[in-house]
């Protein structure tokens, strides 16, 4: 997992009026709303007994713990004690951890690193296709039983479909031979995107299989965007889809999938689909339920016994048109270095009042030293 990220977690609908439970980046959280409708986000553990606070009751601004009824503020600050009294004094470091939290673009994102000033946060991550988009879009999220970076890569070679997705009457719009053409990948800053042509493994030329009539003969225009730290757009003639696989833990992830409406029809790719009252919003909430529990059956029962469990610079022999994916593994094992070494100069800073860090002019002079 990468530090100093955000990570979305839940979607905004998921936490209403109860305390929610959840497991994200190997932490048990509960998050709720206050009076005022603003989320709270804690350790989902009392300190006297440990005994979870999701499984308590809110009074007010306050979630209280099932087994003894201590009170914590949206600090995470113990300020009531039923068996002291009204007017009894909480003992110091009766605490809940608090997190930082936002609710932006119909999701949850937790702050996975250092506190920081408010204005030293970064912007949410987000690409700026579902962040300008007027249409219908919808979330729909799960638990899959692989590790985050495996659920990256997946989604980012998807020459996978002729394979793993054969048999599936949905997909008669897919390639048969999962030949790639055209392939173009480029880095900005921690953007990774790429361009292709998927198409049937034929005599024909790409720009050929393109205008083909029947859907099975046809080849298709693909994208495959990656932000740091996991999110993945798939871009195509027919549909925009955004994959967001959060850390449970090593073993599990959350993923949370966002289907926009779609471009085209898939059957007749050069008519744009009918509008139909009332589809706007039922074609990408019908296509999310699609993607869940079709098209990642289908994926789970292959990639769920990948070896290693997690990815890393060794764990795979890559070839050309993998090249999404070996900038993913490069930027993520250079975001954990960066993170470490930062919390070292902050821990000696810490520990050595009059230690600075060196400046940037420094760091050029002493490379250029040795």
């Amino acid at each position: 997992m990468i530090p100093n990220q955000w990570y979305a977690i839940l979607r905004t609908q998921d936490v209403k009026k109860k305390p929610v439970g959840i497991k994200r980046l190997e932490k048990l959280l509960v998050l709720y709303r206050d009076t005022a409708g603003e989320l709270v986000c804690l350790d989902d553990r009392c300190p006297h007994k440990g005994v979870k606070l999701s499984l308590g009751q809110q009074h007010g601004d306050l979630i209280a713990c099932p087994y003894h009824g201590f009170q914590y503020d949206q600090q995470g600050d113990c300020v009531h004690m039923p068996v002291l009294g009204q007017k009894g004094n909480v003992p110091k470091g009766m605490c809940v951890k608090s997190y930082k939290v936002k609710e932006e673009l119909g999701l949850i994102w937790f702050w996975f690193g250092d506190v920081r000033q408010e204005h030293e946060y970064p912007d949410i991550p987000m690409f700026k296709q579902l962040k300008e988009y007027k249409g219908h879009y919808s979330y729909y999220g799960w638990d899959a039983p692989i590790n985050y970076t495996r659920y990256v890569e997946s989604v980012c070679e998807i020459y996978h479909i002729p394979f793993v997705h054969k048999g599936s009457a949905i997909n008669i719009w897919d390639p048969k031979g999962g030949r790639v053409d055209n392939f173009e990948c480029k880095v900005e800053d921690t953007l990774i995107t790429s361009d292709f042509i998927l198409r049937p493994d034929d005599d024909r030329t790409a720009e050929e299989t393109l205008v083909a009539r029947k859907p099975w003969t046809r080849g298709w225009r693909f994208g495959i965007d990656v932000q740091m730290p996991n999110l993945i757009l798939i871009r195509s003639d027919v549909f925009d889809v955004i994959f967001i696989p959060t850390p449970i833990d090593e073993n599990t992830c959350w993923v949370c999938v966002c289907y926009q409406e779609p471009k085209r029809d898939l059957l007749l790719p050069l008519i744009k689909p009918l509008p139909i009252p009332f589809w706007g919003p039922v074609r990408p909430w019908y296509m999310c339920r699609i993607e869940r529990f079709v098209q990642q059956a289908k994926d789970m029962a292959v990639i769920a016994h990948q070896e290693p469990k997690v990815s890393h610079p060794k764990a795979n022999r890559l070839i050309p048109l993998d090249k999404v994916n070996a900038h993913y593994i490069r930027f993520r094992e250079k975001l954990i270095r960066e993170a470490k070494e930062q919390q070292q100069v902050k821990e000696l800073a810490k520990s050595n009042p009059e230690f600075a860090a060196p400046t940037l002019e420094q760091i050029i002079g002493i490379e250029e030293v040795h």
